[in-house]
């Protein structure tokens, strides 16, 4: 049985510090969000490490580093706490080392989400996330650390996968084709058809009013920890502005999202 879906606006990550990067992909590339190719890149396999203070308290109960170079030994361990001696020592939350690719699995390209899901969401000021058992130089291309707003009901029966092609391909008058190349990018279309007026207001409109069209989000479609998890995965910025539109019985919404995602 699938999972319900949850979205989130990642926090800003406004100070990144590492024990290993290299200059031309330093690590506070993991936070340029609307930049999927600036990544942090390092320079072998030692003091694999991040760390930040969001400048106050936030809520957090989901860690995810997209787009790495994972192993199948690559382990990730979080840490939370209220001050940076904790996130380096002994911290409030800490989930010790997990493997990075959960469930394992792999992928052509390579490249792997890891995905923590918090039970309780953890107020903290300061973060840390320590990369362990890689071989060679890691790199990732974003850090993701915010609340969810999760579906209180399933996504309705016609939602889509699909693909938005940036590039395009026409032919002559003599069948000779001419390509503008560019990327493809996954795209995923569903509807919350009954959301109740409480959940929009303490999850979905926040979200919306902050996001727009233009801001990024995380998307992840069913977080069932099962070997389709990762290609379920989204990130990236909706194709038309977010609303609700008022169901027949009332204080209901129904909710229709559309997003293009850049991994």
């Amino acid at each position: 049985m699938p999972a319900l879906p949850f979205m989130l606006l990642p926090h800003p990550l406004p100070t990144i510090a590492t024990g290993n990067e290299r200059s031309e992909k330093p690590a506070v590339h993991l936070a340029q969000f609307k930049h999927i190719g600036m990544t942090w890149r390092s320079a072998g396999a030692g003091a694999l490490w991040i760390r930040g203070d969001f400048g106050q308290d936030r809520l957090v109960d989901f860690i995810g580093v997209l787009q790495a170079n994972a192993q199948p030994g690559t382990t990730i361990r979080v840490r939370l706490g209220t001050t940076q001696a904790q996130v380096d020592g002994s911290a409030p939350y800490d989930s010790g080392a997990l493997p990075f690719i959960s469930p394992a699995i792999s992928r052509e390209d390579g490249l792997y989400h890891a995905h923590l899901e918090i039970p309780s969401p953890v107020t903290a000021r300061w973060w840390r996330i320590d990369i362990g058992g890689h071989t060679g130089d890691f790199e990732a291309a974003k850090a993701i650390i915010g609340q969810k707003v999760t579906s209180g009901r399933y996504y309705d029966k016609n939602f889509e996968f699909g693909v938005q092609d940036l590039g395009d391909l026409d032919y002559g008058r003599w069948g000779v084709p001419a390509e503008d190349e560019g990327l493809i990018f996954r795209t995923v279309t569903f509807k919350l058809p009954w959301v109740v007026n409480s959940e929009f207001e303490s999850g979905w409109r926040p979200l919306i009013e902050k996001v727009g069209k233009r801001q990024p989000i995380f998307l992840c479609f069913d977080p069932q920890a099962t070997a389709y998890r990762q290609s379920k995965t989204y990130f990236g910025t909706f194709r038309d502005t977010p609303f609700a539109t008022g169901g027949v019985k009332p204080g209901t919404f129904a909710m229709e999202y559309g997003l293009l995602s850049y991994i």
